[in-house]
């Protein structure tokens, strides 16, 4: 398949990574219930190791970045892990000028949001010559999850920055990716991979303590993909969470709360399933209709 060119999913538009196509007419009603883009390696988080044996955190941001990187070698053959997942957090760290400070009597990276996106453009345009476009939005809670949807609806994972314990007032303190969302029964919750080793947690944009929040995405790359889709990275996304009903293979996946990590949800089985990637298993968009 083109990577650069992508199939409609019923009614819902899904984006080239270097072509700019708006979703005509993309409303809740026309869209699943749910859906997950599976892809992205449930990495981190990740403390990077000097020389002296010091060690340092990586953070959030170069660690959302490296996630949505590595979904975009997967799924359209970029290289952008070429030299390895541990050289690239690396270089993003750098990259963003990621800080170390102690929150709650934790050691944690702080990458301040106009670093983040400075970093990223930089570190994709050592790979990708003719540059990237970086969409960006802000704005109410309402707002930035009818935003992340529509994306989600395209086929964009993104980046969310966001309050992860409603402690910061002013200061938003987190960077997940967004693969996935759940307007069900009135619900705006957004499905992150954290960057916490485990793929997917639920966050409620209905809380107010998550905001302010902010969302980061690649809007496009001029430059086609050097390789093929389907690259290895880390662990695969989604492992043990297949069911097999009537013949069918389904997804239910295994989503912790982000109000309360520790538990978990398990979503009922997916009602279609499209394979963007011939012959990768767990590169998947898996969608739940109204039931």
């Amino acid at each position: 398949m083109n990577p650069r060119t992508l199939p409609a999913l019923g009614s819902i538009a899904l984006v080239a990574v270097a072509i700019h196509l708006a979703v005509a007419g993309a409303a809740f009603a026309q869209a699943p219930e749910r859906m997950i883009l599976v892809g992205a390696p449930p990495l981190g988080p990740t403390w990077l190791l000097a020389e002296d044996g010091t060690r340092t955190p990586a953070g959030c941001g170069p660690e959302a970045a490296r996630i949505l990187l590595a979904y975009y070698d997967r799924r359209y053959g970029y290289r952008f892990l070429a030299d390895g997942p541990a050289a690239a957090i690396a270089e993003l760290y750098k990259l963003m000028g990621t800080i170390t400070i102690v929150w709650g009597g934790q050691h944690q990276g702080l990458t301040w949001p106009w670093a983040f996106t400075a970093g990223l453009r930089a570190y994709i345009e050592r790979k990708c010559p003719r540059g990237v476009v970086l969409g960006t939005a802000d704005g109410s809670l309402a707002a930035v999850f009818a935003r992340s949807v529509e994306l989600i609806q395209r086929g964009v994972p993104h980046v969310v920055l966001f309050d992860w314990a409603g402690k910061g007032g002013i200061f938003p303190n987190h960077y997940a990716v967004v693969v996935g969302y759940d307007i069900s029964g009135e619900r705006r919750h957004l499905v992150l991979n954290p960057g916490w080793g485990y793929d997917f947690q639920l966050l409620d944009m209905s809380d107010p303590a998550a905001a302010p929040v902010a969302l980061y995405w690649i809007e496009e790359i001029p430059d086609p993909p050097p390789g093929e889709p389907g690259v290895a990275i880390g662990p695969p996304s989604g492992a043990g969470m297949w069911e097999v009903e009537g013949g069918a293979a389904r997804f239910r996946p295994v989503l912790h709360l982000h109000s309360d990590p520790p538990r978990i949800v398990r979503w009922p089985p997916s009602t279609r399933l499209e394979f963007p990637v011939s012959g990768v298993e767990d590169i998947v968009i898996a969608m739940w209709d109204e039931r």
